[in-house]
């Protein structure tokens, strides 16, 4: 006997829950198998799934969360990471722009904003496996936790166009030095992570701007086709992947 969907859905909703909370990966995983014993033995007595976890999901996961200690290893680990990638991003940005140059306002700026987006990313995960939201809500909220970054970085990169703080410029060999540095990162978090995304994801927002400024168009024109080709490339990896995992799991 396998367990119902209802359960398997719970049970995934709970790993996500539990992993936006901060809690070990091998606890979550021995909780887990626990809880999918518990259930599949309730269901073979011809209960529900609301008499193990009761009729408040989210009580339930709040429970176990609290019971349980934070991850402090993945933390320092997993940050810094989040760090060095965004590093990476920026460094390949600033190339592309024509060199790379912080001023003290980005140097303190960045950080924070990346703080602050590890901090919705978790909410939001949280909210929506424990809630479940109606669809329309559960879309609204991706689209909260992409737009509210964005504009974070647009309102930074305002800021420093209107006041001046002390920066640091790169020359051409700094500029090398750095998009080496930001190669390596990438590939090597895609050999820890084991996957192509690292890969895949800067050559989709960077190559297309690169070979656009090449050509002989407007400037308007190239920021038009940039901008298209920046939300389109990594939208369509996306659903390529999505359709194929889907595909292989059915």
């Amino acid at each position: 006997m396998e367990l119902s969907k209802e359960s398997k859905d719970f049970i995934g909703r709970l790993q996500v829950y539990l992993m936006a909370s901060g809690k070990k990966e091998k606890e979550i995983e021995e909780i887990t198998e626990e809880l999918e014993d518990h259930l599949l033995e309730a269901e073979r007595r011809g209960k529900s799934i609301e008499d193990v976890v009761g009729n408040s999901p989210k009580e339930y996961m709040e429970q176990f969360s609290q019971e349980m200690k934070l991850d402090k290893g993945m933390i320092f680990k997993v940050i810094p990471l989040i760090y060095i990638g965004a590093l990476a991003y920026l460094l390949i940005g600033e190339i592309m722009d024509g060199g790379v140059e912080f001023s003290l306002l980005e140097a303190v700026g960045y950080p924070v904003i990346f703080l602050f987006i590890i901090g919705i990313y978790s909410f939001g995960l949280r909210y929506i496996s424990s809630s479940q939201p109606a669809r329309w809500k559960e879309w609204l909220i991706y689209g909260i936790c992409g737009i509210v970054p964005v504009g974070s970085f647009i309102a930074l990169i305002f800021m420093n166009n209107h006041f001046n703080t002390p920066a640091i410029e790169f020359g051409k060999v700094g500029n090398m030095l750095a998009f080496l540095v930001a190669a390596a990162i990438f590939i090597g978090m895609a050999l820890w992570s084991k996957l192509w995304v690292p890969i895949i994801i800067p050559i989709l927002l960077f190559v297309p701007e690169y070979l656009i400024g090449l050509t002989g168009l407007s400037t308007s024109m190239q920021l038009t086709l940039t901008s298209i080709l920046i939300f389109a490339g990594p939208l369509i990896y996306f659903l390529i992947v999505y359709k194929t995992e889907h595909s292989s799991s059915t």
